[in-house]
């Protein structure tokens, strides 16, 4: 250790705590478990409890209730285990089997459930085969949403390996929405509303403002 290596170098123990900013109660035991096993730090204690607390067959169900719900405190799971499985365990404990199980705490993603992997292949090669090249036939449009809050939490358990998905609602109070029209120079429409976009709103948006603006500006129609 730095301290005790400047120490044996001549050091006083008053330069030595100013300039590392510890105390000289640590400095002095540092140095006495240092003189007895030859390390600054004790080794960790070998007294510990059951390597293994819940069965197989209770982790098994505590990583199908992961892959639901990724999102759940280790509290919660301790309330499940008791309620329904009649377990008593510690957050502690149960931390330490999860952690073996392969468990790991991670940041959350949001799923995209509703993602057609299919229908996005034939979008992207549509993209290659028909538009051209400097991306003038193209037309923008996208929403963009704030809530008040969100209850959605940021980090969940997932399997070594995997990502943590997100799926829980994670929009909670009033909601505002604003929807854009952009080409590679410029926005060309814009639109604000209290709420979600719905089908016929985004419709509504495209037939009276885009298309008109597009008009207006005497823009050939874009490829959408």
């Amino acid at each position: 250790m730095c301290s005790l290596r400047l120490w044996e170098a001549g050091w006083t123990t008053d330069d030595i705590c100013e300039t590392l900013q510890v105390s000289r109660a640590s400095l002095y035991r540092w140095n006495s478990i240092f003189q007895e096993l030859g390390d600054a730090e004790r080794p960790p204690s070998p007294l510990r409890g059951p390597a293994r607390i819940l069965t197989r067959a209770l982790l098994t169900a505590c990583q199908d209730l992961f892959a639901q719900e990724s999102d759940l405190f280790l509290d919660e799971v301790v309330l499940w285990l008791a309620v329904v499985h009649g377990i008593r365990i510690s957050t502690t404990s149960l931390s330490r089997n999860l952690w073996e199980l392969g468990l790991t705490h991670k940041m959350l993603h949001k799923l995209a459930a509703e993602r057609d992997e299919q229908r996005h292949e034939e979008f992207q090669q549509m993209i290659h085969d028909e538009l051209l090249p400097d991306g003038s036939q193209i037309v923008t449009v996208d929403e963009t949403s704030k809530n008040e809050l969100t209850w959605a939490r940021r980090w969940g358990r997932a399997m070594s390996g995997e990502r943590a998905e997100l799926t829980d609602a994670f929009a909670r109070g009033d909601c505002y929405s604003i929807v854009a029209a952009i080409t590679t120079d410029r926005y060309i429409a814009v639109d604000a509303i209290e709420g979600s976009y719905d089908t016929e709103l985004l419709n509504n948006f495209i037939a009276e403002k885009v298309l008109r603006s597009l008009l207006a500006m005497s823009l050939p129609l874009p490829w959408w």
